[in-house]
């Protein structure tokens, strides 16, 4: 073998090699609390398509955005069984998946001081989407969720 293929199949070995590296970066921080595992996230194009391919390896998968079409972050979601938290945190973005045991739950987020509830049944096989809407963020940290969707106005601009 020449010199220039060696050369060539160790380029193209190193290029693969940073590539799968940088898509390993792009999958979501797996934690765990109490016995619950769960990720967070979501900002960005990358960051969001990374979550919607591991998605169907959670069973609760929670979607956070305004009605204006924005997705929100740093939201205080808490996950009840009964009158018991199982989970509460606080996102990092838009998206919270969470692996927990089939049955009922409540699910609160809090966006400022508006308050959210849904009561879900999580099955024994596949899982359940939640989604929040909010009338209109109150902060300045929200992203779009499309190029088309429309902005939010803070108060007191025209």
């Amino acid at each position: 073998m020449s010199i220039g293929i060696v050369r060539a199949l160790l380029a193209s070995m190193c290029l693969l090699g940073a590539g799968a590296t940088a898509l390993a970066d792009q999958s979501p921080v797996r934690i765990e609390l109490s016995g619950i595992e769960y990720i967070t996230g979501g900002i960005g194009a990358d960051d969001a398509i990374a979550f919607l391919d591991v998605a169907p390896r959670y069973n609760l998968r929670i979607t956070l955005a305004s009605r204006t079409g924005e997705y929100l972050s740093d939201i205080d979601v808490t996950i009840k069984s009964g009158t018991k938290p199982i989970l509460d945190v606080q996102t990092a973005g838009p998206f919270l998946f969470a692996r927990v045991p089939p049955g009922r739950y409540t699910v609160l987020a809090r966006s400022g001081n508006a308050l959210e509830v849904r009561h879900v049944v999580v099955p024994g096989r596949g899982g359940v989407d939640v989604r929040f809407y909010w009338a209109a963020p109150d902060r300045r940290d929200v992203a779009r969720q499309c190029p088309g969707c429309p902005q939010s106005r803070e108060p007191g601009t025209p």
